[in-house]
């Protein structure tokens, strides 16, 4: 018993240490610090970063090819000299891609990066309701933790008495016995909400790339929400939907590029010749033209026109996933608001219970047995209703988050 007082302490000691330098965070800040802190989303930013390499260098003009020439050197016995009949050229020639290539290729890489970018958002939106989900878990666990500590509190007071009723031959051995070992279960119960509550905050921490930080409470019930207006955002406002917008709008001009490969590219060239020593040197030019006779892209549009197709279909079928995880998100919001607000008119009940309870044990009036199986009641009923509180608002925020609440 002494040592799991010890015990007791320590970790009650060691729990203020690590809270004396943490920081409480509220949920619209812990959003905030997972955009500008979380790993998974700073990694997806150079996805973003890579794109805008492709934009890039879609964009960019071909290279000119530069050609040097000098012949009709002869080869004597160890020399090689020039007889005055050689031919020394230089041309420069320009590749120039007609039929709109590089604009379509450039609009093309300009929409996937958009496309990107919207992806990189609809990632924090599914980190954000990782956040959610650890945030009000840790709020619920330290709800929790707060309320065994309390208790335990109380109930050493009440032990304190019967202790000296039992010294007084008031209340038998067996039953301070009993009262002792609820005493322990009460404390092995605060020793594994301790360490609960310090998985959250790790947890959290993780989220927000680190340090240490305790989620504020929120006192207020969230406002009333509406399913309709809730899809309808959605269907504005959700970025997968956005990216997959921003795909079909690179895929037609991805079309559009493919289809440009029918019309020939021509190559522009200038040239410099001086033939032999009485040959006055003097500029020429002339260009080539690449005739599509074979190969004109054929295979490669076949496959851009079924990704096109494919990308109406994920459009649709995203519509329609959305639509479902609102629905789904909506039902879990009222069952748990039903059974939240069922638990907050039973408490009042549970309490008025409990100290009656109290009041007729310190008189004697009930078992030690009835007294101890009130509070195990008792303290069930807290746990689960703090998790009915805090599921409640999870399920609101995950709502809001799904139905495209600006992040």
């Amino acid at each position: 018993m002494v040592f799991i007082i010890i015990l007791m302490k320590f970790i009650f000691v060691l729990l203020l240490v690590n809270l004396a330098f943490s920081e409480e965070i509220s949920l619209f800040d812990a959003i905030k610090l997972l955009r500008e802190r979380n790993y998974d989303f700073k990694i997806s930013l150079y996805e973003i970063k890579k794109s805008q390499g492709t934009y890039l260098q879609a964009g960019l003009l071909q290279n000119p090819t530069l050609s040097v020439n000098y012949t009709g050197l002869s080869f004597g016995e160890h020399i090689l000299y020039d007889t005055g009949n050689t031919l020394f050229s230089a041309r420069i020639d320009q590749p120039i891609e007609l039929g709109g290539k590089r604009k379509y290729r450039k609009l093309s890489a300009m929409y996937q990066l958009k496309s990107v970018f919207y992806q990189s958002e609809d990632l924090l939106r599914s980190l954000s309701l990782g956040l959610v989900s650890a945030y009000f878990q840790a709020l619920s666990d330290r709800a929790y933790l707060e309320y065994i500590k309390q208790d335990i509190n109380e109930f050493e007071k009440i032990l304190q008495i019967q202790e000296q009723k039992q010294k007084l031959g008031f209340l038998s051995l067996i039953d301070l016995i009993k009262l002792r070992l609820y005493k322990t279960e009460l404390e092995n119960s605060y020793i594994q909400a301790v360490g609960s509550y310090e998985k959250d905050i790790k947890e959290l921490s993780f989220y927000i790339g680190g340090g240490k930080y305790e989620p504020l409470d929120m006192k207020q019930d969230p406002n009333q929400v509406n399913l309709e207006d809730l899809i309808k955002k959605a269907l504005e406002e959700r970025e997968s939907l956005k990216a997959l917008n921003e795909q079909l709008k690179s895929a037609d001009y991805q079309i559009r590029l493919l289809k440009a490969y029918s019309i020939p590219d021509i190559s522009i060239g200038v040239e410099y010749d001086a033939f032999g020593v009485k040959y006055k040197p003097g500029l020429g030019f002339g260009f080539s033209i690449n005739l599509p006779l074979f190969d004109r892209r054929q295979g490669d549009l076949i496959t851009a026109v079924a990704q096109r197709e494919q990308i109406l279909l994920s459009i649709k079928r995203e519509e329609e996933r959305i639509k479902k995880e609102l629905a789904q998100a909506y039902e879990n919001y009222v069952a748990n608001k039903k059974i939240y607000t069922n638990y907050k008119e039973k408490k009042q009940v549970m309490d008025e219970l409990l100290e009656r309870t109290k009041k007729a044990y310190m008189l004697g009036g009930i078992s030690t047995l009835d007294f101890l199986d009130t509070l195990r009641t008792y303290r069930a009923f807290m746990n689960t209703f703090f998790q009915a509180r805090y599921q409640y608002l999870q399920s609101y925020y995950n709502l809001k988050i799904l139905g495209g609440w600006e992040l």
